[in-house]
């Protein structure tokens, strides 16, 4: 009958299991902000990229096939984010949610990454002049990885080099960025997305 009426039920015979909840709550927290950070501001910062470009392109920046495949290889060291390390600092105090700060950061970031995008844009379309193919496999190159270098920025308040990832975000960013770096170079993929063979200048 207690069990039945209690909210909490403790299956070890020590309140150090409180704490450990605790602290697995506020970790998990942690990522799902991590998460929340990272999507919303790559989805605006994309968005006002097109958005902009559309203004001097006379084509389509990203062909649909290659945006799906963006959000996929970008989303693959996301979904691990789940089993990253949280920094101590983090885990010390509760934490509320701040739609605000949220909202913010996302304008800050995306407009930063809207910014990274152009660097790259401007140069390729007015200097550069390169075919669409060219302009497509470039772009889609920086978006992913810059998005999966983003994901180490937001993912702590230190500086990212002081702040370990979990081996598995690690090993997922590794590998999206490795396939990512690769797709352009095989035939299949050249015909299945647009790819193409970046000159040595455009890498």
């Amino acid at each position: 009958v207690t069990k039945e009426e209690a909210d909490v039920v403790l299956l070890e015979k020590d309140l150090k299991v409180l704490a450990d909840g605790i602290l697995a709550g506020r970790k998990t927290f942690g990522n799902i902000i991590k998460y929340i950070l990272n999507t919303m501001s790559a989805n605006l910062g994309n968005m006002s990229t097109v958005a902009l470009s559309s203004f001097f392109l006379k084509f389509i920046p990203l062909l649909p096939s290659q945006i799906l495949l963006t959000n996929l290889l970008s989303d693959i060291p996301l979904i691990t984010v789940a089993t990253d390390n949280v920094d101590r600092e983090f885990t010390l105090k509760p934490k509320r949610w701040n739609i605000s700060f949220i909202s913010r950061f996302m304008l800050v970031f995306g407009l930063l990454s809207s910014l990274f995008d152009l660097l790259l844009i401007i140069p390729l379309q007015f200097i550069f002049k390169v075919e669409p193919s060219v302009f497509r496999t470039a772009w889609f190159l920086e978006s992913v990885i810059s998005e999966i270098i983003i994901l180490y920025v937001i993912r702590t308040k230190s500086f990212f080099w002081r702040s370990r990832p979990s081996n598995l975000l690690l090993i997922a960013s590794i590998i999206a960025a490795i396939v990512t770096i690769l797709l352009p170079f095989f035939w299949g993929t050249q015909i299945l997305f647009g790819f193409v063979n970046l000159p040595l200048t455009i890498w």
